[in-house]
């Protein structure tokens, strides 16, 4: 019994001072904004997929998880942008911020005009693996590398500045307008193709609504001023975070587009989308737990107390999530309707694989807060051990989830390991 008091006063204690220090208050504006956008982010598969029906649906949903992976350095430039504006107002120095930002903007432009090119050039390449009879759907996708950049770039520095409440109302522009013009466009007659085309136009209205708030960055001469060779050495153990944990979390689709029939692929589709959301709400907690860890390190400061509240938090919603997901699929599937039953069975799994994923980011997104690569070899393992296991094993539905699931608990024991190591070195 006084063991447990204890326990419950170090509880109240450690809430409390996170409180203080504003984590969360961050979490709560956060995690507010992002469940808003997710829930739009749902509405658009909801809604697509019940307009277009499993074959023609398989189509958006493997093109959305392609614009994911393609769109890659998006990922890379926004943790650039938020470390750096972090280390910035750890030491003082806003004047930093307004050169970081036309850097890293210049930086995109050349990144997401290279990405571009290439994915046009290999257009025929793209829509034979995805089995796309529409090359217009191709063509979309080389315009969303691009836009994916220049926005990537502002959140990064709203999530380094802890301007969470901006960055909530832009990601709540991006999915909204996602909603109402991937509707729009399907019931136009444009089809997949429309619903496709959504997904640029939803980035295009958050980059001018951003461009607002990031505009009035304050100007002066910075102490230090920031060059490309720094963001080049810290962008690749970045650059390995992003392609590893995108690769995890979108390939699977890829596969099952290109391995099963469209309706199952359609079905698998369908228990992805709906067990990503604690993927999403993940992002949320790291992305809060990101610049506060940065900024603590950089300053020398204890943080640990902010990843272990983060792990806790994340985890008690995956297992909720998973329980809900199990115990009630026919409520948790009403959205997409009847026609995707054939996924109830398998959706506590898909809950309890994505929460596993999710907790393997959150720890990549730790150890990148304090310039630690040693995330690296686990994770690029992973994507590695993912892809042979889907490609060896594809007879169905079920079997790919099974090496999902496998290739989950395999990542988060490897990171949850060395993450163990540094906390007990404390």
């Amino acid at each position: 019994m006084l063991q447990a008091r204890r326990s419950a006063a170090r509880g109240r204690l450690l809430l409390g001072r996170l409180a203080r220090e504003g984590v969360v208050r961050n979490n709560a504006i956060f995690f507010a904004g992002s469940v808003g956008a997710g829930v739009f982010g749902y509405v658009f598969h909801f809604a697509i997929g019940r307009l277009l029906g499993p074959a023609s649906y398989s189509i958006v949903a493997s093109a959305v998880s392609a614009v994911y992976i393609l769109t890659l350095p998006c990922l890379i430039v926004q943790l650039v942008a938020a470390r750096f504006t972090s280390v910035a107002i750890a030491r003082n120095d806003p004047g930093a911020l307004a050169p970081l930002a036309r850097l890293l903007t210049t930086v995109s432009l050349v990144l997401g005009g290279v990405v571009a090119v290439a994915i046009w050039l290999g257009a025929g390449w793209f829509a034979g693996f995805l089995q796309l009879t529409d090359r217009g759907v191709v063509a979309i996708l080389t315009v969303s590398t691009l836009l994916g950049m220049l926005v990537a770039t502002n959140r990064g520095l709203l999530q380094g500045l802890r301007r969470f409440g901006a960055l909530s109302v832009n990601l709540l522009a991006d999915t909204s307008s996602r909603v109402v013009i991937g509707v729009a466009l399907v019931l136009a007659g444009f089809g997949p193709v429309g619903a496709v085309a959504a997904v640029i136009a939803g980035p295009a209205i958050a980059y001018l609504q951003s461009l607002t708030v990031v505009g009035r960055l304050p100007g002066g001469t910075p102490r230090e001023r920031i060059q490309i060779a720094d963001v080049a050495r810290y962008a690749a153990p970045t650059a390995a975070a992003v392609i590893g944990v995108t690769y995890l979390f979108n390939i699977d689709v890829v596969l099952a587009r290109h391995y099963l029939s469209p309706s199952q692929a359609g079905i698998y589709a369908a228990g992805a989308v709906l067990a990503r959301v604690v993927y999403f709400l993940g992002l949320t907690i790291a992305g809060v737990m990101f610049p506060e860890v940065a900024t603590r390190h950089a300053r020398d400061q204890s943080h640990f107390h902010v990843v272990d509240l983060s792990l806790l938090f994340l985890a008690a919603i995956g297992i909720v999530l998973a329980a809900v997901y199990a115990l009630l699929p026919g409520l948790v599937l009403l959205p997409y309707g009847s026609q995707y039953a054939p996924v109830r069975p398998f959706l506590g799994a898909f809950a309890a694989a994505l929460t596993l994923l999710a907790l393997a980011n959150l720890l990549v997104n730790y150890f990148l807060s304090v310039n630690s690569a040693r995330f690296v070899a686990p994770l690029l393992g992973a994507g590695v051990l993912e892809t042979v296991l889907m490609t060896a094993f594809h007879r169905d539905v079920a079997q790919f989830l099974a090496m999902l699931l496998v290739t989950a608990v395999v990542l988060a024991t490897s990171l949850a390991a060395l993450y163990a190591i540094d906390r007990l070195r404390v």
